[in-house]
């Protein structure tokens, strides 16, 4: 075990160190299904909804990308005591904010000003998260030992997908009815009551967890915003993990930011059918969860992301063919590819810190990654932006062939995944632990 697990387990025994653990699958599976109404097709619904343009939605999806900047806290205050009191307030902030998002659309305000307002509460929200972000993955991650990291991550990613799966069919059949019946603001107001709910079950998780009591050791830490960066950035290691971070977050999610209004667009697919889709990228995820946990304990972070990157390179390449004519299947065989593409790269680009951080220094690191990947994400979406724009005034022809702005945006993100991988066995598979 690492120290931080053995500070831990003198003061807590296994059976609390175990409750710890399931308050923590609890936690992570209860702001998921927050997060699933405040992404992808469910906020694009929201956005398009008050009038905002399909490449303005885009780009205002991925101001939640542009909010992991707010990581960077964690790099210069080196919280050390009343984690748990600190990670429980700023997360019910945070939340009480996405409450607020949909409860906007049904105050009688012009559209304009309810545009400005969403996007307040939704960058708002996300800042908060953010800020909160590095602590408390730094901190529920103490209670699990570092050979098992792989193997528990991969239980709490089936739990919240499992969850998110019967949630998404449900909220996605309820936007259905209530948008046939033409009363989406019933349907938003069932979102704003759905999320509060949510979130004081989220705070409790947080709040059953047991730790043990701060001592004088646990003193807060301010440190010069250059001292820490200098600190950070002399380890070599996570300069490299770093800039894979990077590499990944702009070229996938130029696609992703685009692909939410595009299904609700272009491909012309129900919410229940969004929902569908949802069902199929969990049932894939958990189908191969535990195999890239197992595979990363038993080789490396390395190896199995380098599969995952692979792997998500290949469900870009479907996209590339994805028309109206034959979305709803190559969409659905997208979604599934990528869902197990993700089943890896989530977990792994957060657990390969750990293996090139001390456990002093983890939460600064995964700030600082956290924070340059987001700011990477945001400005592709500019990039993306001005593709769907560009593409869509020409009425959707380039060089005389009817082209989706999508299709081009998943050639692109195929080659960067191309790239990283590349980068992968060039750069990271030589780095030492």
């Amino acid at each position: 075990m690492n120290n931080s697990i053995k500070s831990k387990s003198d003061y807590l025994s296994e059976k609390q160190l175990s409750k710890n653990r399931l308050f923590y699958i609890a936690e992570a599976g209860i702001e998921y299904l927050i997060s699933l109404l405040i992404t992808d097709a469910f906020l694009a619904l929201l956005l398009t909804s008050n009038g905002v343009p399909d490449s303005a939605a885009g780009i205002i999806t991925e101001l939640a990308a542009f909010a992991f900047s707010a990581q960077l806290v964690s790099v210069f205050f080196r919280k050390r005591k009343g984690m748990k009191s600190f990670i429980t307030m700023l997360h019910l902030i945070n939340q009480v904010m996405f409450v607020l998002l949909y409860f906007v659309p049904v105050i009688n305000l012009p559209s304009s000003v309810k545009v400005v307002l969403i996007v307040v509460m939704f960058l708002g929200g996300n800042l908060i998260a953010n800020v909160v972000s590095p602590y408390k993955i730094s901190w529920f991650m103490s209670f699990v030992d570092d050979n098992q990291r792989g193997r528990f991550t991969a239980n709490k990613e089936i739990v919240s997908l499992a969850a998110g799966t019967v949630f998404s069919m449900t909220m996605g059949s309820i936007s259905d009815h209530y948008k046939a019946i033409g009363k989406d603001d019933v349907y938003f107001s069932i979102c704003s009551v759905t999320i509060l709910i949510l979130a004081i079950l989220h705070m409790l998780s947080i709040i059953l967890v047991k730790d043990v009591k701060d001592d004088a050791s646990g003193d807060e830490q301010h440190v010069k915003f250059s001292v820490a960066l200098k600190k950070t950035f002399s380890n070599k290691a996570l300069l490299a993990l770093i800039l894979m971070d990077i590499i990944w977050q702009f070229g996938s999610k130029m696609s992703l930011a685009y692909y939410g209004v595009y299904k609700n667009n272009d491909l012309g697919f129900s919410m229940k059918y969004i929902a569908f889709l949802s069902l199929l990228s969990a049932v894939s995820r958990i189908a191969f969860s535990r195999y890239f946990g197992k595979l990363a304990d038993k080789y490396s972070w390395k190896r199995m992301l380098c599969i995952c990157f692979c792997i998500a390179g290949l469900s870009f390449a479907v996209n590339i063919f994805t028309v109206p004519s034959n979305g709803k299947v190559m969409f659905a065989i997208y979604s599934c590819i990528h869902a197990i593409s993700m089943a890896g790269i989530n977990s792994g680009l957060m657990n390969i810190i750990f293996d090139y951080v001390p456990t002093d220094d983890r939460a600064p690191a995964l700030g600082i990654r956290t924070a340059l990947g987001g700011v990477s994400a945001f400005v592709s979406t500019f990039a993306g932006a001005f593709i769907v724009h560009t593409v869509q005034e020409r009425g959707n022809v380039v060089f005389g062939m009817t082209i989706y702005p999508q299709q081009i945006l998943s050639l692109i993100s195929t080659v960067f995944c191309v790239g990283v991988v590349l980068y992968m066995v060039l750069v990271v598979e030589k780095l030492k632990k």
